[in-house]
């Protein structure tokens, strides 16, 4: 027990037994002794614990003396209790002893002495600092979010009769180091000073320090490049050797405490055009791709912009990853300026450009024209496209065009009072004597891209005294060809072209002129066919193809009689505009002649033609002898000398031995391939090769010549003998050099001759080539086909047969790929 209390509690006790204080007075005595001891219950000097008391109160007449350890406690590890700032926080107090005080209550204490009760939870949920009791015997002081105004001392009180008990604590708040906004990730622009910020909060205030790529910044090596600041570091002329990690480092010694915060700091770069927009011209219907690309750091971010309002990206624009802008499907409305801006938080530029979408040509007007021979016939042609289309005329099938001029007799030129206010007229000149004026005499013009004096040579000619071409009056878009005293030559489809960049536009339109049926020197008079037997022919058709407009009647006449059908003689095919007549002719009277006669309403004409007889050869062919083998023999044929309407098409060889009789001979038929080669007096030779013949036999060989009609007359025979039997002829390797495989080698040949022997082995001979060993080496297998050896670098074979071994036959060299 505390001495001072023992003392006073000593005096009372004596006062009282010497009869100096009434009972009543002993225990008011008692109650000050305890209240003066709870006056201030945590100072050292008086050594209490807390609110606590304990002694003997005497009883009275209605009360037995009592024995009273009493008090009141907060729970704490220490009466100065440090809570963090924005935290939450919780202080218990407890009443304990016999008997313990109750009605515990918390109270602030001012720096001036005064208290302030502390509302409770459920009177003030919103309150920050709330009591909140637990149990008659504990209550709880909450902090809800512990505010710096929230420190200072608090007192836990409770209460017995006529008794008061109390014990205090003083809540001290600190901030914790925290960096607050500060980004991870800083920037700055190239050349210019820039701030790296770092927002250090914290009480007891942080000392601040920088790192820079692992080394310290501080006074001696900050110089004039950095400038330390407590809300970051200043860098002064930014250059891309600034870049790095940089460190932010908060130090608070009275608490121990030290923490850092990395930032990534980046120099940034503003956008340089690397391509600019540029005037870009697109084709209607078409995609386009409108340039623009920057460079700098962070790469730029693109907005396009058509005039002053904002192009959004959907299915038909879209902005590029490089920066370009792509417009599906150009329309009209496409058309018009655009801006293109590249920014990044360095800065931004923009640049304008005009995209132009071209229209391709359309013809929009072309009609055919039909006129009476000998008047004049005009087609026009009109289009439209942007640019204006340049427009020119030519006859179908003809690769030239026709020049464009003014009409003949007339012009133009241009007039007006100011510019912008000119128009064309035409007036009339004085021709040329080949019916035009000298070309820097004649202001002409076919559109905006008109052809001029520095047009190609080759694509245009001087026009036919009948064609004029010249613009329309009034009408930039409409060129007109015509034709003056139409005649048949000028029946004929025109090709109107319009070209612009955008494309070209042609169509063809159809001058039809009027005329009577006219056979011209192409139509084909005669024609040809034989007999097969006496009473039947080979079928022929008669044709009739006359020039006229209408197109004709057609009538087919035999002896001034209408022919008509009679099968099997005659069979008219066609009888408007175009006839034949098939005749297959029964006896020698159906050939002769045939009138075809053709009319409409401007007139009628009639075509003879003869209809002869053709033969077989009547000659017999150019025999000669080129090669002669143990078991062949070439020839060499060449048509007879002859004047026959048709052409030999091939050739029959008939031959047999020397004392045999023709009625034996055997014979092959051989067509005339046209590859074949001419000879000296411009015949085709056609080679041929009779085989199947036995060695050292005489043979006698006669051919005759084929056409349509059959077969022509027999040749004089020629007689030769057969070679005696031999080794094969040297076969030809056909092998390509080059093995596709790894390990073998597919070796292929042919032999021109057998010798007049079958061939019943081949031996193929290979090596493998070693270019610094001149020693040749080789491996022989024989068999019917080629061995199939590991490594084959040369192969070397011999055909043999029945009558001795051949010499080398086959030498190549191959390569394997390994």
């Amino acid at each position: 027990m505390n001495p001072m209390l023992l003392c006073l509690s000593l005096v009372s006790i004596l006062n009282f037994a010497a009869g100096q204080l009434s009972p009543e007075e002993y225990r008011q005595q008692q109650l000050r002794d305890f209240n003066f001891q709870n006056i201030a219950p945590n100072d050292p000097s008086r050594g209490f614990q807390g609110g606590r008391f304990t002694g003997l109160i005497p009883g009275d007449g209605r009360n037995p003396a009592q024995m009273i350890d009493s008090r009141v406690e907060v729970i704490a590890s220490s009466k100065r209790l440090e809570m963090a700032l924005l935290k939450g926080g919780i202080v218990s107090c407890r009443s304990a002893g016999t008997p313990a005080p109750t009605s515990l209550t918390w109270v602030r204490v001012h720096p001036d002495g005064a208290t302030e009760d502390i509302p409770l939870r459920t009177q003030s949920p919103r309150s920050n600092v709330r009591v909140e009791p637990v149990s008659q015997s504990e209550i709880r002081l909450d902090f809800a979010r512990i505010r710096e105004e929230d420190s200072g001392r608090y007192r836990c009180m409770g209460f017995l009769p006529q008794m008061e008990f109390k014990d205090e604590i003083e809540i001290i708040t600190f901030q914790e180091i925290n960096f607050g906004l500060t980004k991870a990730t800083q920037y700055g622009r190239i050349y210019t000073d820039a701030k790296i910020y770092c927002d250090v909060d914290s009480i007891p205030v942080a000392d601040v320090s920088w790192e820079f790529n692992g080394a310290t910044v501080n006074n001696e090596n900050l110089g004039d490049k950095f400038d330390i600041a407590q809300d970051g570091i200043l860098v002064k002329n930014l250059t891309l050797e600034d870049e790095g990690e940089y460190l932010c480092r908060a130090v608070v010694l009275s608490r121990n405490k030290n923490e850092r915060f990395p930032i990534h700091f980046i120099v940034t770069i503003p956008p340089t055009w690397l391509r600019e927009p540029f005037l870009t011209e697109g084709v209607r219907g078409q995609d386009i791709t409108m340039p623009c690309e920057a460079g700098g750091k962070p790469a730029p971010d693109y907005l396009w912009f058509k005039g002053t309002m904002g192009i959004t990206p959907n299915d038909r624009y879209q902005v590029l990853a490089g920066g370009d802008l792509r417009i599906r499907g150009l329309t009209a409305a496409d058309g018009g300026l655009y801006r293109c801006v590249a920014r990044n938080m360095a800065g931004e530029l923009s640049k304008s450009a005009e995209l132009i979408v071209l229209e391709p040509p359309r013809i929009i007007e072309l009609q055919n024209r039909t006129v009476d021979i000998g008047e004049d016939a005009l087609l026009v042609c009109e289009a439209t496209g942007n640019p204006t289309p340049t427009i020119k005329w030519r006859k179908i099938n003809e690769y030239k065009f026709y020049n464009t001029g003014s009409p003949q007799g007339m012009k133009k030129r241009e007039v007006g009072d100011r510019a912008g206010d000119s128009h064309d007229v035409y007036t009339p000149i004085e021709l040329q004597p080949d019916g035009y004026e000298d070309v820097d005499d004649v202001d002409v013009h076919a559109g905006e891209d008109g052809a001029d004096e520095d047009e190609p040579a080759g694509l245009t000619s001087k026009n036919p005294d009948d064609i004029e071409v010249y613009m329309m009056e009034g009408r930039d878009n409409a060129l007109a060809l015509r034709v003056r005293s139409a005649q048949r030559v000028h029946l004929s489809n025109y090709t109107c072209f319009a070209e612009n960049k955008a494309g070209i536009d042609e169509k063809n339109a159809k001058i039809e002129v009027r005329f009577q049926p006219y056979f011209g020197p192409q139509a084909i008079r005669v024609f040809y066919t034989w007999m097969i037997t006496e009473n039947r022919g080979a079928p022929v058709n008669l044709t009739c193809f006359p020039e006229a407009f209408p197109h004709p009647a057609m009538t087919w006449r035999r002896h001034g009689a209408p022919v008509a059908d009679m099968e099997p003689l005659y069979k008219v095919y066609g009888t408007y505009g175009t006839s034949n007549l098939r005749v297959t002719p029964q006896s020698v009277n159906d050939f002769g002649l045939y009138m075809c006669e053709a009319a409409n309403d401007k007139g009628s004409s009639s075509l003879e033609v003869t209809l002869m007889r053709a033969y077989s050869p009547r000659q017999a062919p150019i025999l000669s002898i080129n090669q002669i083998y143990p078991d062949a023999i070439d020839l060499a044929m060449a048509p007879p000398v002859e004047d026959n309407v048709l052409n030999v098409t091939g050739y029959r060889v008939y031959w047999k031995r020397q004392n045999d009789q023709w009625e034996s001979a055997r014979s092959a038929t051989f067509m005339i391939d046209q590859q074949d080669p001419l000879d000296r007096n411009g015949f085709r030779l056609t080679r041929v090769r009779v085989e199947g013949l036995e060695p050292g036999t005489p043979y006698e060989f006669a051919g005759t010549a084929l056409n349509s009609a059959g077969e022509g007359t027999r040749s004089t025979a020629i007689s030769r003998r057969t070679s005696e039997a031999s080794a094969p002829q040297p076969a030809e390797v056909k092998s390509r050099m080059d093995s596709q495989y790894p390990d073998k080698y597919l070796l292929r040949w042919v032999v021109t001759s057998n010798g007049g022997s079958p061939i019943n082995k081949y031996m193929i001979r290979w090596r493998k080539i070693n270019f610094s060993n001149t020693r040749i080496q080789f491996k022989t297998a024989y068999g019917t086909k080629p061995p199939r050896p590991d490594r084959v670098g040369a192969a070397v074979g011999q055909s043999c047969n029945q009558v001795l071994l051949a010499s080398v036959a086959l030498l190549s060299t191959a390569r394997l790929w390994l």
